[in-house]
């Protein structure tokens, strides 16, 4: 069984992670953030910009701890 994949626009995926598009792309150039093209478009998958939020919040823990 296929799971239907959510993928987003530029703007729209800038706005799930409440930062400019301009601040995406950045995190997107350097493989922070992994990015689906679609001939010259570029989206976003949901599941992994989810994923990116739980690793950040991971990371709070760990630094709050040390």
């Amino acid at each position: 069984m296929q799971k239907e994949m959510d993928l987003l626009r530029p703007r729209d995926a800038a706005k799930l992670l409440a930062i400019s598009e301009r601040h995406l792309w950045g995190m997107s150039k350097t493989g922070l953030i992994p990015i689906v093209r679609l001939g010259r478009a570029t989206r976003y998958a949901q599941a992994d910009l989810e994923a990116f939020i739980e690793r950040q919040k991971g990371q709070e823990v760990r630094n709050e701890s040390a």
